[in-house]
C-alpha cells in the first residue's frame, strides 16, 4: 500500500533527504493524554507506538484533509508519497481517519466523567499521586506502578482492558483507502523520504 503524508511546501527540501525515526517521544496533541497513556500501555508489541511514529495516509487527499504542522504565511501544504528504505517497518492503520475521533476517547472520557466525584473527593495527596495518569508520556512501567498503587487506576485500566478497541480494531495490513495510518522503522538506522507528487 502506498503511504502519504502532507508538509508545508516550505520543508519540501529537508524532506526529500533521509529521514529517520522520531527518537524524541511525540506529545499527542489530538488526544486526551489519558487515552494516549493508556493507549501505550494496552499497545501490543508487534504494533508501532505512536509516541515514536511516522502518522501517514493511504490517499493524497486524506493526507491533505488531515495535514497538521504549522504553516508559514503564505506557504500551503503539498502532498508527498512516503519512500521507506529498506522497507522494515511496523505499521497500523485505524478504521478512521484521525485518531481523534477514535470511539476510545469519548469510552475513557466517560468513565472518567462517571467517577469525577470520586476523583475530585480525594486528598491532595492522592490526587498528586493520580496526577501522572494525567500527563503526557506516561511509560507502561510507570502505569503499571499507578494501577498496582490505586483502586481508581486499576478500575480505570481494567474498564480500558476490556473495552478499548483501539488496538483490536486496528490493522497491521493497511488495505482501507480512508483510515489513518501510522508506522514505526523497526532499525534505527532506517531511513525514509518524502518525494513531491
Amino acid at each position: 500500500m502506498e503511504l502519504y503524508r502532507a508538509i508545508p511546501a516550505s520543508q519540501v527540501g529537508r524532506a526529500e533527504k533521509d529521514l529517520r525515526r522520531h527518537s524524541a517521544m511525540r506529545i499527542p496533541s489530538n488526544v486526551p493524554y489519558v487515552v494516549d497513556n493508556l493507549w501505550e500501555s494496552l499497545r501490543p508489541r508487534n504494533m508501532p507506538s505512536r509516541r515514536h511514529a511516522i502518522y501517514a495516509s493511504p490517499t493524497p487527499e486524506l493526507a491533505l484533509l488531515n495535514a497538521s504542522a504549522p504553516l508559514a504565511d503564505g506557504d500551503e501544504y503539498v502532498a508527498c508519497r512516503v519512500v521507506v528504505e529498506p522497507q522494515k517497518i511496523r505499521n497500523a492503520q485505524l478504521q478512521v481517519t484521525d485518531a481523534r475521533y477514535h470511539s476510545d476517547i469519548r469510552l475513557i472520557s466517560k468513565w472518567i466523567s462517571q467517577h469525577g466525584q470520586e476523583l475530585a473527593e480525594l486528598s491532595l495527596d492522592q490526587k498528586q499521586k493520580l496526577a501522572p495518569l494525567f500527563m503526557p508520556g506516561l511509560h507502561r512501567r510507570e502505569l503499571t506502578e499507578l494501577w498496582k498503587a490505586h483502586p481508581l487506576v486499576a478500575a480505570l485500566c481494567t474498564y480500558a482492558t476490556q473495552h478499548s478497541s483501539f488496538w483490536s480494531s486496528a490493522s497491521d495490513s493497511p488495505r482501507s483507502s480512508d483510515g489513518e495510518l501510522f508506522f514505526e522503522l523497526v532499525d534505527d538506522a532506517d531511513t525514509y523520504r518524502l518525494e513531491v507528487i
